[in-house]
């Protein structure tokens, strides 16, 4: 049975429940910037944020998931192709982040790269997790036949901030995250790198957790209800993950 832990909880370095108290952001809803609660209440052509999360993005996964499902039925060939269609299904589907304030590079980031005092060109803006990985994270929940687990995990990876950053960086992250209970932990490997908060506050991605993100998500009252609807999320391993993901390209090279 692959092992999980629940993201939506707090776990010492051994991975049991930690027992410390939880930090204080009373002072941060003040400085979540305007600018994105009015683009929340906004929305994008019509659309707001909590119906894309909550029907949009889960009803497209499903009816994609199931069409392909549909055709390897009617034609077993189509197999393999179907595979790697189920991939960049979720691929595409993290990257519409539109309704997300800090999408936009003009507009005041959620996180942003800073080394002291040291000026920086902030050109890319790179997601947390690899989408790669976050494909196999959303199809193992799908494989186990739990639909409401891959929704979780679809809206979960959508909604973590991405990361304004320098191409360089962008370039020198490595393609896996090794603990999914901290969700900017590749930027640690980069020497020197520290995470900007939009409050001005520099954080450390070795020891930032998701337990802490959600708890800050949840200060912009538009992503409150979204937020909540993750309870009972949970992710598989890194290495039940790689295991997951070493096979399904086995299996594609195998039939080749």
């Amino acid at each position: 049975m692959t092992k999980h832990f629940a993201i939506n909880q707090k776990y010492d370095a051994e991975g049991s429940r930690a027992a410390a108290e939880e930090p204080s952001f009373s002072a941060l809803p003040a400085l979540v910037p305007p600018e994105w609660p009015a683009w929340l209440d906004r929305g994008w052509h019509g659309v707001r944020t909590g119906e894309w999360a909550g029907l949009y993005l889960p009803a497209k996964l499903d009816a994609d998931l199931r069409f392909l499902s549909h055709l390897v039925k009617l034609m077993p060939d189509f197999d393999r192709v179907a595979q790697r269609l189920q991939r960049e299904v979720v691929g595409d589907l993290i990257r519409m982040q539109h309704l997300l304030p800090w999408h936009d590079k003009k507009r005041p980031q959620f996180f942003r790269e800073k080394r002291g005092s040291e000026a920086l060109l902030l050109k890319d803006r790179e997601h947390a997790f690899p989408v790669s990985q976050v494909k196999s994270l959303v199809l193992m929940a799908m494989q186990d036949n739990d639909v409401e687990q891959a929704r979780k995990r679809l809206i979960y990876f959508w909604l973590v901030p991405t990361v304004l950053c320098t191409s360089e960086t962008h370039k020198r992250l490595p393609k896996r995250c090794s603990d999914f209970r901290y969700p900017y932990l590749r930027y640690a490997s980069v020497e020197g790198l520290r995470l900007e908060r939009f409050d001005g506050a520099e954080v450390d991605p070795a020891t930032y957790d998701a337990y802490q993100l959600l708890d800050e998500l949840q200060l912009i009252d538009q992503l409150k209800p979204i937020v909540a609807a993750l309870d009972g999320l949970t992710l598989p391993t890194p290495e039940a993950e790689e295991e997951f993901t070493r096979k399904m390209v086995h299996r594609g090279k195998s039939k080749g």
